[in-house]
């Protein structure tokens, strides 16, 4: 869930070998398929795929998970991440993988100094030990990018984000050792990455969320984040890990605002150039030229996203994970509706129950929730709404006023948000936690800004919006110079700590 952008989610049981490609079932004998294998037929007629005489998508289901004390019954799905906001596309999941990403000394994560002629920031680490896992390479000689998470490469612009959050973590690591010079590496590598949770978590529901479900659902869920003291709401019978709805639905929502390209902006905020999406997924070799990290961080904040709706760039129902010199590749689209049905997911029209919203006997009924156009073909598709799958009559809604999403995926979105606040020990606003922040240091991570962590580590970036989640504005939404002090920074010195038998061990002024 960590991570923000829309992450094509998408994960199969690898190829032994790169791990990389999912399992083939479509070209296989009955007797010689994996058991999990669940392949999509594609009719004859289909508009694209019948150029290439492509007839079945490869798809195999999802691990299953133990489900609590054991118990038999529907199967769960195996997460292999964590199911809280903890920065684990930063810092992995694993304790031995976390210490792989690591310097050993400084606090410091492992970069790759690769533009150090040029006096320009590092990039992430090369991936050597599976080169070819979530990478399509061309030769041996090219090479990923590694962090805390497989699908660092799963596209380019992820990937800007993946290397944004590590250099943050060497710059906050940095800045603390500047305060503490008597902190060893694990001190700094671990107060570090707690400064960057706090961070993330802080950016996600004080930037993010408001963005994608609007001030009125915020409030109605009670996910508006407190501007001082304490939050005292952890529930300790609240499970924060993921809902099914959520990860194979709701959260899908993200597909729906992918570009057909992917822009480049100068720091002027000029447009430069565009890029196929289909042709950076997997595929992040451009940000080994100088100068192009911070070019694609530009698009981010200025490239128009798409809207919410039941349209779909065919870069991805056409050309997903296209290998180079294919005309086509796979149908993100059909993956999501597929792995709602193998997680058993209930339909459409069961989610709008559950929401509050009123039920639909026949199609005349969803008249203004979604477009008329959307009905007439769902009528021509399913017997009744009760047909309809969450992901497709999610996506089809009419946005909420002063939202992105339309009520069902907002209910589902809300839902989850506010079991991975309530749910979570370790979230950054409580109190009387071994991870509990001082009172002043909880007020200096309510500084956090996605803009300051842009200017903060970027090499051209000069001038940014106060929010660089919503396009700029002159009035709402100004640019302005990241030198200004207009976009605030965290007061490191709120860390400082005397020395052993002064009259206070921590600083807690």
């Amino acid at each position: 869930m960590s991570g923000r952008g829309a992450y094509i989610y998408e994960r199969h049981l690898p190829n032994p070998v790169n791990k990389n490609e999912p399992e083939e079932c479509c070209n296989r004998p009955p007797h010689l398929k994996n058991p999990y294998c669940m392949e999509i037929p594609i009719p004859e007629d289909d508009a694209f795929y019948k150029k290439y005489g492509v007839r079945c998508q490869d798809f195999v289901r999802g691990l299953p998970g133990v489900r609590p004390g054991c118990r038999l019954g529907s199967r769960n799905p195996f997460n292999t991440l964590t199911g809280v906001i903890d920065a684990n596309t930063v810092y992995g999941v694993k304790e031995s993988f976390a210490r792989s990403l690591r310097t050993g000394h400084g606090g410091l994560l492992r970069m790759n100094p690769h533009f150090q002629e040029y006096g320009l920031k590092d990039l992430l680490p090369y991936k050597t030990d599976i080169p070819d896992e979530g990478c399509t390479r061309s030769n041996n000689t090219q090479l990923c990018f590694d962090a805390g998470e497989i699908r660092v490469n799963e596209q380019l612009v992820l990937c800007v984000m993946h290397t944004l959050w590590a250099r943050e973590h060497n710059r906050v690591a940095i800045e603390l050792a500047k305060v503490n010079p008597h902190w060893d590496d694990e001190t700094l590598f671990q107060e570090a990455r707690r400064i960057i949770i706090a961070e993330i978590q802080h950016i996600t529901y004080n930037e993010f969320v408001p963005t994608l479900l609007g001030k009125e659902v915020m409030n109605k869920f009670g996910l508006t984040l407190q501007k001082e003291g304490y939050w005292d709401g952890y529930d300790d019978s609240v499970n924060p890990n993921i809902i099914d709805a959520f990860s194979a639905a709701a959260f899908r929502i993200g597909h729906t605002f992918l570009p057909t390209h992917i822009e480049r902006w100068s720091k002027a905020h000029k447009f430069i150039a565009a890029k196929k999406l289909s042709d950076l997924i997997r595929r992040p070799y451009d940000l080994y030229r100088p100068g192009l990290f911070d070019e694609y961080l530009m698009g981010l904040a200025n490239q128009v996203s798409q809207a919410m709706d039941d349209s779909i760039t065919k870069e991805v129902t056409n050309a997903l994970f296209k290998k180079v010199g294919s005309h086509f590749g796979l149908d993100l689209v059909s993956f999501n509706i597929q792995r709602g049905r193998d997680f058993g997911l209930p339909g459409y029209m069961e989610f709008r129950k559950f929401c509050g919203l009123p039920d639909a006997h026949n199609f005349e009924e969803l008249h203004g929730a979604m477009a008329n156009y959307t009905i007439g073909k769902y009528s021509s598709i399913y017997t009744g709404p009760g047909d309809v799958d969450l992901w497709s009559g999610g996506v089809s809604e009419k946005p909420l006023p002063g939202s992105l999403a339309g009520p069902v995926f907002s209910c589902i979105i809300a839902t989850q948000f506010s079991y991975a606040r309530r749910g979570d020990r370790f979230w950054y606003e409580l109190p009387n936690q071994p991870s509990s922040f001082t009172p002043a240091q909880l007020q200096e991570i309510r500084k956090a800004r996605l803009a300051r962590v842009m200017c903060d580590n970027t090499d051209l970036v000069d001038t940014i919006q106060l929010w660089p989640i919503v396009l700029p504005d002159h009035e709402l939404n100004p640019r302005v110079p990241c030198r200004s002090g207009i976009i605030p920074s965290i007061d490191f010195s709120k860390w400082a700590e005397f020395p052993q038998g002064g009259p206070n061990f921590f600083n807690k002024k």
